[in-house]
């Protein structure tokens, strides 16, 4: 299994709450999780152990996929994921701290808020 990283200044925590709850933040934060993981999940099935967390206003988590080299493009092995994922609408104004301004997952871009990596499994 091939693990990878994700680092975001969009609030990712997975609440558990239901789409009918009415604490609104709770509800944008499980959406923008759901949302992430729907979005990789467009090429891989994924795996966790653990939930995102969030270390000095950046949610750090870490994932897994099936296949090695998924995501890759033949020069950048997270290639296809930043493609997937970029621009992709979020939930904002929860408890982030840095502006999530537009509201969308930025991962190809210098004013990035999404950074994605390799990691060792």
């Amino acid at each position: 299994m091939q693990g990878y990283k994700i680092i975001t200044t969009v609030d990712i925590t997975r609440s558990g709450a239901e789409r009918d709850s009415a604490d609104y933040i709770a509800t944008g934060q499980q959406s923008n999780f759901n949302t992430l993981v729907q979005t990789i999940g467009l090429r891989a099935n994924i795996e966790w152990d653990k939930d995102p967390i969030n270390l000095d206003s950046y949610w750090h988590w870490l994932f897994w996929v099936e296949r090695p080299d998924i995501f890759s493009n033949g020069e950048s092995p997270v290639a296809l994921l930043e493609f997937d994922l970029h621009n992709v609408p979020v939930i904002s104004n929860l408890t982030n701290t840095i502006a999530v301004y537009p509201p969308v997952f930025r991962t190809c871009t210098q004013d990035k808020n999404t950074w994605i990596e390799i990691t060792a499994q």
